[in-house]
């Protein structure tokens, strides 16, 4: 008889267990080990309060020990679709230790494990994939994305030209005299480039000083004609005009009388410092220069306000304008 027939007729009984032909000394699977249990989420959270308040009783070294020895393997916990084996190899080494104090820690986190995992329960895995998608779609990843074929070109490009450097540097090693050679040529270039780009830079800056338009600038209106088209503006009801003319009104006047400088490239508040510059008596009316410094301010002040900040003007703002205007000399006859 041969050994598998043996273990066939043994199995199926026909041999007798106190047969000569079966050693004496192996006993009877009369109590085989019990299978190992297996928990759901909610027996397995029941299992690990239950162990939890047992290491609480547990303070001295050989109760831990005990405590140890009694942990099986493994925890084997079953959910629908799938099973888990949770080893306790790492409580066990904690346990080892000469305070559980760390092996709580370990129990309180794998409690918070499995009562997150209660509240979310466990999905289907088509209903998992459909909520990762929607989270996915969300306005937190929408720059997330695949590299276009541009940006895969860039960094191939990049990677070469990194290849290539480390080849060129790396030989250079072995060549101290061109390394030496190229070194200087490198840093003339740069110095070269860098010099050129500041004698540009100056050259530009000669040639627009040198064709920067002159004070010859005539104003194309008479301060009368200012005025006429600010009256038309006002009587059509357009005030934000009617003071910007009237503005220039004043200008023109003051230029006229030579008290401000035939320019129409300067700005407003520099026109308005040009009036302590010119000389204290105008040429035509020998009026005091410095009498026309308030109500040019005035104008200047409105002019601000209504033409370039936009701020809505009205009929007392052109009345008071030409109030001004009269100051300035400007009759309104």
């Amino acid at each position: 008889m041969n050994l598998r027939a043996f273990a066939v007729l043994a199995v199926l009984g026909v041999l007798p267990l106190g047969s000569a032909a079966i050693p004496t000394q192996v006993p009877a699977a009369a109590n085989p080990q019990p299978a190992e249990k297996v928990y759901d989420l909610t027996s397995f959270a029941a299992e690990l309060q239950r162990l939890y308040k047992e290491l609480e009783t547990k303070s001295s070294p050989a109760g831990m020990k005990e405590f140890r020895d009694e942990l099986p393997p493994s925890w084997n916990v079953s959910v629908p679709g799938r099973s888990y084996s949770i080893s306790t190899k790492p409580l066990r080494d904690q346990l080892g230790g000469k305070s559980p104090d760390n092996a709580r820690i370990w129990f309180s986190h794998l409690q918070a494990e499995i009562r997150s995992a209660q509240r979310l329960g466990v999905q289907p895995l088509p209903a998992a994939h459909a909520q990762l998608n929607k989270i996915l779609a969300g306005r937190a990843f929408a720059g997330v994305r695949p590299p276009t074929y541009l940006e895969l070109l860039r960094a191939r490009v990049s990677a070469w030209l990194g290849r290539m450097l480390l080849r060129l540097f790396s030989g250079l090693e072995r060549h101290p005299i061109g390394a030496k050679a190229l070194f200087w040529v490198v840093l003339i270039a740069g110095v070269a480039f860098i010099a050129f780009w500041i004698f540009r830079y100056i050259a530009g800056r000669d040639s627009m000083n040198f064709f920067q338009p002159g004070s010859t600038e005539v104003t194309a209106r008479t301060w009368q004609e200012w005025i006429g088209a600010a009256r038309e503006a006002a009587a059509r009801g357009d005030f934000r005009e009617a003071v910007h003319s009237a503005y220039w009104a004043g200008i023109s006047r003051l230029q006229e009388s030579g008290t401000l400088p035939h320019d129409r490239t300067k700005t407003p508040r520099e026109y308005l410092r040009l009036i302590d510059t010119r000389p204290r008596e105008t040429e035509l009316d020998r009026q005091p220069a410095g009498d026309y410094k308030k109500p040019l301010a005035v104008l200047t002040s409105r002019l601000e306000r209504i033409w370039y900040a936009n701020r809505i003007a009205r009929l007392e703002d052109f009345d008071d304008t030409l109030r001004q205007l009269e100051a300035l000399g400007c009759s309104l006859e």
